[in-house]
């Protein structure tokens, strides 16, 4: 399991989207991140379906402001890698496939329980307990 760049950008949206506690413009997000207001879009495109992000119209010059959409202590670091890089399964092993079909692949049994660690520890983390 791997973070990508685009995962800590969106953690760091979400945590200036949190520390600021009010709606702000892409641009001022993006710089602030360090990223172009183009990636800012797209990636904030990956967390608006989970509500992790909301829009909020500003109707004089019909451009969105955006916002939390939850509480930053109800947003988990494994919620934003999963909204940014889907199920990340690292049980694949090198034995044959029966093997690990029956419960006697070591290697399977291993890969399983580090996947599950890390997925506690990103779960025990959220945005809030980031900033």
């Amino acid at each position: 399991m791997q973070l990508t760049e685009n995962t800590i950008h969106a953690v760091q949206i979400l945590r200036y989207l949190h520390k600021h506690q009010s709606a702000d413009k892409v641009l001022s997000i993006a710089k602030a991140v360090g990223i172009s207001p183009q990636l800012c879009t797209r990636i904030m495109a990956r967390l608006r379906p989970d509500g992790y992000i909301t829009t909020v119209p500003n109707a004089p010059k019909q451009r969105s402001y955006y916002t939390l959409g939850r509480p930053a202590a109800e947003i988990s670091f494994y919620d934003v890698f999963l909204a940014l890089q889907g199920e990340s399964c690292t049980t694949h092993c090198l034995k044959e496939h029966s093997e690990c079909e029956s419960g006697d692949c070591k290697l399977h049994k291993l890969l399983k329980t580090l996947q599950d660690n890390k997925t506690e520890d990103m779960l025990s983390w959220s945005i809030a307990d980031l900033v």
